[in-house]
């Protein structure tokens, strides 16, 4: 699996950090890209290091 980009995997580590800490593993909310308007949804799941894709 290759990352998009540095700044967004460090965006998104950050935003699991802030939800972890509120205890949540779900968030969703609108955004504006582009002159359209999205729904995001972001599903937190655990996953034990052997299931890890072994270009990580």
């Amino acid at each position: 699996m290759a990352s998009l980009s540095p700044d967004l995997d460090i965006a998104l580590t950050q935003l699991t950090e802030r939800l972890l800490t509120q205890e949540q593993t779900y968030a969703e909310t609108y955004v504006m890209a582009k002159g359209q308007l999205y729904r995001t949804e972001l599903h937190l799941c655990p996953v034990p290091p052997s299931e890890l894709p072994a270009d990580l």
